[in-house]
Formats: C-alpha cells, structure tokens, sequence
C-alpha cells in the first residue's frame, strides 16, 4: 500500500494521457522516485527478516504479497475513477458524494463487524461482544472514526480530486502515511 503514491501518479498520467491533468513525467519522476526510495529504505528491514526466516512458509508470503497485490489495485483504481466522475459531473457536491459513498460502505462495515462476531463465537476468544470490555470508549472512537476519518476525509478527498489532478493526488496519499506514524508516535509518546 505504500506504493500508492507511485501507481496512483503513473496510472493517472497514463490514462490522462490526452486528457487535461496530465503531467510531464520529467515533472513527476523526481518525486516518485523520492518515494520509491524512501520505499525500498523503509521495506529493506521487512525483505532482509523474510530471507533470514528459514522457518517462514513460502506459501503463506505468496498469499500475502497477492492480497497485497489486489489491495493496491483497488486502492489505484478507486481514486482514479472517483476523480473522473467528480470531473465528469461538476455539478454533483463533494459533500453529497461523501454522504452517499459512507452509506454505501456502513452496510459492509455492519457485515464485517457481524462476521467478525460470528468467528469470535467459533473460537475460544473471550472478547465481549459487541462493543468490547469499554462500550463507551468503543463507541466514541467509532464514531470519531466514522465521522473524522471516514466520512471528513472523503469529502476533503472529493474536494481535492475535483481540483488537483489524478497524478499529484497518488503523491499526496504520502501525508496519509505520514499522520498514521505521527498519530503512533504520539500515542507511544
């Protein structure tokens, strides 16, 4: 997934080829490359732990790294099309578009969690279901979850994807990353 930046930028610039938004790529290779740099630093750890593993199951790798594969596409393709349909229907609220993609995915949000507590009941985990040891904290980082990162990110996402093309877009999934470690460092204090 942290290669993102890189595909969402190399996709965009290769299907808005003749549309407005494309990039020169002597404009864009200087920061994809940064990226993929800081991508092969920062994987090198995970590779060398893998190779020195005699142990690990070759199998289980390849499944992982496919699953992974198949995130990524998705994770390509969304914000592509989702910037295509914003441009192609300028007319549509980014806000109405966010309200309508949260009530899209509550639904599959509602299955997974019922999913997840129906493996919980087959297995000898002692989770309390269904909102947890502390309901109250529970429910609040859900809905802050929800609201702040789900359904305000999606509509600053639908903002920015009617205004900055689909190629600077992938590099600014780089903030993303960087807020995810920022938030962890600071909860680790």
């Amino acid at each position: 997934i942290g290669t993102l930046p890189v595909t969402i930028a190399l996709c965009a610039n290769l299907v808005n080829h003749t549309q407005d938004g494309h990039l020169p790529w002597k404009k864009l290779a200087p920061a994809l490359l940064i990226i993929l740099a800081g991508l092969v630093c920062v994987n090198q750890t995970e590779f060398q732990r893998f190779l020195n593993a005699p142990d690990t199951a070759p199998g289980d790798y390849l499944l992982g790294a496919a699953l992974a594969v198949g995130a990524l596409i998705c994770w390509t393709w969304y914000p592509l099309r989702n910037s295509l349909w914003l441009r192609a229907h300028a007319g549509r609220k980014p806000r109405v578009w966010a309200t309508a993609q949260g009530l899209a995915t509550l639904p599959l949000a509602m299955l997974g969690y019922a999913g997840f507590g129906l493996w919980l009941a087959f297995t000898e985990d002692t989770f309390p279901m269904p909102l947890g040891p502390r309901p109250e904290i529970f429910v609040g980082l859900m809905l802050m979850a929800g609201l702040l990162a789900s359904w305000v990110g999606t509509l600053c996402w639908n903002e920015a994807s009617r205004r900055v093309t689909a190629a600077v877009m992938g590099q600014l999934i780089v903030f993303e990353t960087l807020a995810a470690l920022l938030y962890a460092f600071l909860l680790r204090g």
